[in-house]
C-alpha cells in the first residue's frame, strides 16, 4: 500500500484458479511517459487505465459486453467473468494516441476527470466529453468490487485499502516465450527491482 500511495508500482498476482496472470499497477497521476516506455520494454501487456464501474457510467460509458451482447457476440471470458472494458480513448492534445507520450497525457488526464467526479459527476461528464475522443488506444476498465476478481478490481481493493483515487494504470507483464510471465518470474523480476508483489488472496483480505 505503500509504494502505491507513493507513486511507485506494485506487481499483482491474481492466482492460480484464474488468469494466472501478474499485471503491473501503478497510479495513474503518477504516470510518465518513461513509465510507459518502461512498461512496454518490461511488461509488454495491454495498458489499461482502471476505475469503477460507477464512475464508468457517470461519464457516460456503459461496459462493451452489453453492447456486443445485444448484438448476439459472446461476451464471456475463458475464465467465467465478462470483461471489464468500457471504452477506449485518447485525450484530445495526443497526437496518434498510441505513443507512450500520448498514452501517459491520456491516463494522466483520465485521472483528472476522476478526482472531479469523485465531488462532481455532472461536471466530470462533462470535462470528459470536451476533453476525449473515442475511440482511441487506452482502454478504459470499470471495477466491479464483489462482482468480479479480476486484476481490475484487485487493483481498486488494494488502491482503497491505501487511500489512493480510483484512477489506476495496470498492464499485463508478459513471458519470453509468448505466454504470461510465470509467477517464478514474476516474483524474480519483483525481488531485483525492489517492487512489492502481492497476490489475489491477499488482496482480497482488504476488501
Amino acid at each position: 500500500m505503500k509504494a502505491l500511495r507513493q507513486g511507485r508500482l506494485v506487481m499483482i498476482y491474481d492466482g492460480d484458479d484464474r488468469e494466472a496472470e501478474v499485471d503491473f499497477v501503478i497510479r495513474a497521476d503518477a504516470v510518465s511517459p518513461e513509465t510507459v516506455r518502461w512498461l512496454r520494454e518490461n511488461a509488454g501487456g495491454l495498458l489499461c487505465f482502471v476505475t469503477t464501474r460507477e464512475i464508468g457510467i457517470s461519464l457516460g460509458l456503459e461496459f462493451l459486453s452489453r453492447y456486443y451482447g445485444m448484438r448476439g457476440f459472446s461476451t464471456k471470458a475463458p475464465y467465467g467473468d465478462e470483461p471489464a472494458f468500457m471504452g477506449y480513448v485518447n485525450h484530445v492534445k495526443t497526437k496518434t494516441g498510441v505513443r507512450d507520450a500520448d498514452k501517459a497525457l491520456t491516463v494522466k488526464e483520465l485521472a483528472k476527470v476522476v478526482d472531479v467526479a469523485l465531488r462532481d459527476p455532472e461536471e466530470a461528464r462533462e470535462l470528459f466529453r470536451m476533453s476525449f475522443y473515442l475511440p482511441g488506444h487506452v482502454p478504459v476498465l470499470g471495477g466491479r468490487i464483489g462482482e468480479r476478481w479480476g486484476h481490475t478490481e484487485l487493483s481498486l481493493i488494494l488502491a482503497r485499502a491505501a487511500g489512493v483515487p480510483p484512477a489506476l494504470v495496470i498492464i499485463e507483464a508478459l513471458g519470453r516465450h509468448t505466454e504470461a510471465m510465470p509467477i517464478h518470474e514474476a516474483k524474480t523480476m519483483a525481488e531485483i527491482l525492489g517492487i512489492p508483489l502481492v497476490t489475489g488472496e491477499e488482496i482480497k483480505a482488504l476488501a
